[in-house]
């Protein structure tokens, strides 16, 4: 199976997201968890070799993906078999669009896309649906309000919402606004931080079982 998160701007909250993921489903999943960095910042993999001196023990294993480790990219068969692996193979993209990622977003099961209701972020939502579409990707689209403040009233909501329901699933819980998940540690969450994504991580899981028909 293979879980993107993807962006076409950063400041979005993916990888902080994808972190908060990776941390949740290994504590409820008997699947393994392998994790890709292929964001040019490398912030997951920075974080999590930082945290090796947390004295937690790690749950995973975060690899990097550039020029000179190009796996899972250098033979598509590699590709195909991470996808119809057990395993739960998470790619943390960069907030940008770039053509070596295109047969990843071809083949991904699942592209996790945070957006929030600013203008620049809803034009660069649309920019990156347009240019999954072009790439004809078969992957089902989930849309996560990121950054969300329960307490302002944002006037694009109802159209924003409306417009990207055409493109994939929309969910209903947002991710909240909440300092916690700004000190996530790769090794575990904190109880503050898991109550903070539990909603919307809780949704996201239901809606890949019931997709898939199994259960991760």
């Amino acid at each position: 199976m293979i879980i993107t998160f993807g962006t076409q701007k950063g400041g979005a909250g993916k990888t902080t997201l994808a972190i908060a993921f990776a941390n949740y489903i290994s504590g409820i999943s008997e699947r393994g968890i392998n994790v890709f960095d292929f964001d040019f910042q490398k912030s997951f993999y920075h974080k999590w070799k930082e945290d090796e001196h947390s004295g937690h023990p790690k749950i995973y294993d975060v690899k990097i993906i550039d020029d000179d480790n190009k796996q899972p990219f250098t033979d598509f068969e590699h590709l195909i078999e991470m996808k119809e692996s057990d395993d739960i193979n998470l790619f943390d993209l960069a907030g940008t669009l770039d053509a070596r990622y295109s047969d990843l977003l071809i083949y991904s099961d699942f592209i996790i896309i945070p957006f929030e209701y600013s203008n620049v972020s809803a034009k660069s939502t649309m920019v990156f649906i347009n240019f999954l579409g072009l790439l004809e990707s078969q992957a089902e689209r989930v849309f996560i309000r990121s950054k969300y403040d329960k307490g302002y009233k944002y006037q694009n909501q109802e159209g924003m919402d409306a417009e990207i329901s055409k493109y994939g699933m929309l969910l209903k819980n947002p991710v909240f606004k909440r300092n916690c998940l700004q000190t996530l540690d790769t090794r575990k969450l904190s109880y503050e931080q898991k109550y903070a994504v539990k909603n919307v991580f809780s949704e996201l899981i239901d809606y890949i079982n019931q997709t898939l028909e199994i259960k991760i």
